[in-house]
């Protein structure tokens, strides 16, 4: 710092004051001893010489202790003033010719202040303050004028001008923090411009986004860079810009080709940087409507795969889900009515299937072959309802035939059926039954009646049952 080095030279000025003061006091002092010896000296006997001392000489040695008094007041002045100025500028680093023209004039001063010349000491002192500030005057000159150089070219990104103005600046002033400062600013041109060239191609490419990272590492290097912050706040807005468009292009384009992973990829990408652009609304609604209609196409194809495996439940359970984003579809809304109808058909059928022997009865045997007549129209797309059609059908002829039925006895018991007719006393009779549940009764006079519980299976082609009413009353 500057006022370190008004310090240093300040010790060195007091020691050489000290040495001064030294010799000044010798003198004195050498002085005083010659005015004891003269002043014992006994002039009596020299008659022809008198003892009187001319007013004019008093008078010239008073002026004369003046003007040495003076030239000493001013030289503590040099001292304490300029000379620590001129230390401060280190003439002799820049101006070789004006370090030595004043260290000449200070010795001349000093030789003719020892020798007792007071006067020209004081002339050669006016010279030497004169001389030095006008030395400090083009020094600070000199300083200004390239620190605002440095900084000028600093501003044009110039290193190698700017370097030597600076250097030039802190060659008269070293601690100047003002001159440290804009050197510092200047040893990071080197990286800086490498990297604003990159920028600027980057700039005339439009490349932003290259250009924006870049800065970035401007920023990094020279915070304060003028016109960085803005530019990049620019690009910013222009890159957010770029982007927002680039996604909802993309998605639109996603759209098209009917691609709606993408398209939603792009729709939150967009919706992430403005979600309050009219464009995001658009893609919004042209992507429900894709989603929506994938979703009701993926229904249906895997309604229609349900179909191809004969599983009408899972079937309709897909046309059920299309249907409700498509209520309207054609496609949707008949394969939904065909797929319960065919259910209803399978679940007729099962009914049926639970209990055949139902069958034999004429009712509903006739609304069984109803059943087939629909089952027939069916049957084209459901191999399930061809098979159980004609496992109904089967049915409906096993359990309407007549199977033979052996009846025995002991001649002696009145036999017959419930809801058939009656069989007779007979040791044994065959009669015609269709298969189903029947009730054989027996009676004879003075014996226990007998019931007998038969069933009759469809699926046998002969029966027999055994009654006789044997225990007596």
């Amino acid at each position: 710092m500057i006022e370190e080095k008004l310090k240093k030279a300040r010790q060195r000025i007091g020691k050489r004051r000290i040495r001064l003061v030294s010799a000044l006091l010798a003198a004195i002092f050498l002085c005083s001893l010659l005015v004891i010896g003269l002043s014992s000296y006994d002039f009596s006997n020299k008659k022809s010489v008198q003892a009187v001392v001319s007013p004019k000489k008093i008078l010239v040695k008073s002026d004369k202790e003046k003007i040495r008094e003076n030239f000493i007041e001013k030289l503590q002045e040099y001292e304490n003033e300029l000379e620590p100025r001129l230390a401060a500028v280190n003439v002799e680093l820049w101006n070789q010719n004006a370090f030595i023209e004043i260290d000449e004039l200070k010795k001349r001063v000093m030789s003719s202040f020892t020798n007792g010349d007071y006067q020209i000491a004081t002339e050669n002192l006016l010279l030497l303050q004169n001389l030095i500030k006008k030395i400090i005057k083009e020094a600070n000159h000199i300083f200004e004028e390239n620190l605002e150089k440095a900084a000028s070219l600093l501003t044009e990104d110039l290193y190698n001008g700017a370097n030597l103005h600076i250097k030039k600046s802190l060659l008269i002033d070293p601690q100047s923090p003002e001159a440290l400062g804009l050197q510092l600013e200047i040893e990071k041109l080197p990286y800086l411009i490498p990297l604003l060239n990159d920028a600027k191609a980057a700039r005339a490419e439009n490349d932003l986004q290259k250009e924006y990272d870049l800065l970035q590492q401007v920023l990094s290097i020279a915070p304060d860079r003028k016109g960085v912050k803005d530019r990049l706040k620019m690009l910013a807005g222009l890159i957010k810009t770029q982007n927002f468009d680039a996604h909802i292009s993309s998605g639109f384009s996603d759209i098209e080709k009917r691609q709606g992973k993408k398209a939603r990829y792009h729709y939150q990408e967009a919706k992430k940087i403005d979600s309050r652009r009219e464009e995001l609304s658009i893609l919004a609604g042209q992507l429900l409507e894709l989603e929506k209609s994938i979703r009701v196409q993926q229904a249906i194809n895997q309604a229609e795969q349900a179909i191809q495996r004969d599983d009408w439940q899972q079937a309709k359970k897909h046309f059920t889900r299309a249907a409700k984003d498509a209520p309207e579809n054609k496609t949707v809304a008949e394969g939904l009515r065909r797929a319960g109808y065919f259910l209803e058909l399978l679940e007729d059928f099962r009914q049926y299937f639970k209990n055949p022997y139902r069958l034999a009865h004429a009712d509903i045997r006739s609304k069984a072959e109803k059943l087939l007549v629909q089952a027939e129209k069916a049957s084209n797309y459901s191999f399930a309802i061809t098979r159980q059609a004609k496992e109904l059908s089967d049915l409906i002829i096993k359990t309407n035939r007549f199977i033979p039925v052996t009846i025995t006895s002991d001649n002696k018991t009145y036999i017959l059926v419930h809801r058939v007719g009656k069989v007779g006393v007979i040791s044994q009779k065959n009669i015609q039954l269709k298969p189903g549940s029947y009730t054989f009764e027996g009676a004879r006079n003075g014996f226990k009646s007998k019931l007998v519980q038969a069933f009759i299976p469809y699926d046998q082609n002969n029966f027999s049952v055994h009654i006789i009413c044997d225990e007596p009353i």
